[in-house]
């Protein structure tokens, strides 16, 4: 049997299908799977399940995408699909098999959805299933955690040290044009509050006398980022800004045992590793883009929850995050 399933999205997007994924594997244990995704879903997807045989790239940004559809349609048209799971929505994607024999499974659109979208996905493939039963999952492989293992040694980090991550960018930050710009304020924590949070966490792990240690895994570009956080907090956090890995980095992020984080891809990449998150909203439902992830490995934080909303995720205080991150630390 081959299934074709198709998703295109960055790697938050990618990850909140991981569970659809998971129960299509166990429901057709011997099939051959082809994903048709975009190369941030071929990084997120690459070592997922050997039973993922081939993985198709839809560019959205490259020039003359109709002769790129066009070839993708005609892939389709000649592979022999039993059945196609869509978990995108808009007509542009289902044109993609149009003509097909397959059974086609097609994600409805839901506006203002409070359904977890990778709810709606697992649901796709059969609605008894539950978060408890399939949630976000992403494999960490042996070789990736030595690496990690290694670069967090070298800055005295043992395997007795807990170990607190913060994530203060998203893709787009550095852009100053059109969406991103307007995106800035609900997904942007103000490095004042990321400073002032790394001090909080760091006397009171002096106070009680614990291990703690708090760390930045930071992409080599946003460095000057993680040195503006690492002076304001007074040495508090480590920068790590290694060349990058998307392997290793995984097995950084199943390393720690809590990441502070805003509404972006490694929020949902932390939950795939079974690392507890703290997550920073604005805007946008939690109830539809939080981790898909057991409740008591996650905390939740809206800034329409706060008194004056109004800055976006700046209305959050550091000692809001902090209170929420001590469900977590140790005491």
């Amino acid at each position: 049997m081959k299934i074709l399933v198709i998703r295109i999205g960055r790697a938050g997007d990618m990850v909140m299908i991981t569970p659809a994924l998971s129960a299509l594997i166990d429901k057709y244990p011997g099939a051959e799977i082809t994903v048709l995704t975009s190369p941030d879903g071929q990084r997120i997807l690459k070592n997922f399940h050997p039973n993922i045989k081939n993985i198709w790239i839809l560019e959205r940004k490259k020039f003359f995408p109709f002769l790129q559809r066009r070839q993708i349609n005609q892939n389709i048209q000649q592979t022999d699909f039993q059945h196609i799971f869509c978990f995108e929505t808009k007509a542009s994607f289902t044109k993609l098999f149009s003509g097909s024999a397959a059974q086609q499974h097609i994600l409805q659109d839901i506006k203002q959805s409070e359904i977890n979208f990778a709810e709606r996905c697992l649901s796709l493939i059969d609605p008894t299933l539950s978060k408890n039963q399939y949630p976000v999952y992403l494999p960490v492989l042996n070789d990736a955690k030595q690496r990690a293992q290694n670069i967090l040694q070298q800055k005295g980090i043992t395997d007795s040290t807990f170990l607190v991550g913060i994530h203060p960018s998203y893709s787009g930050l550095g852009k100053k044009f059109g969406r991103n710009k307007k995106s800035l304020p609900h997904r942007n924590w103000p490095i004042s509050h990321w400073a002032e949070l790394c001090k909080l966490i760091k006397h009171y792990a002096i106070e009680n006398g614990l291990n703690i240690s708090i760390i930045m895994d930071l992409m080599p570009e946003e460095k000057a980022l993680g040195l503006e956080i690492v002076k304001a907090s007074q040495q508090s956090v480590e920068l790590l800004t290694p060349a990058p890995d998307f392997e290793r980095y995984k097995a950084t992020l199943a390393r720690m045992d809590v990441l502070i984080v805003p509404n972006t891809g490694p929020m949902h990449i932390a939950a795939a590793v079974d690392t507890n998150v703290v997550a920073l909203f604005s805007i946008h439902n939690p109830k539809d883009c939080a981790p898909f992830t057991s409740e008591n490995k996650l905390v939740v934080l809206r800034a329409e929850d706060c008194q004056h909303s109004e800055p976006g995720l700046a209305a959050i205080s550091a000692e809001d995050v902090f209170q929420a991150s001590k469900s977590f630390l140790p005491n």
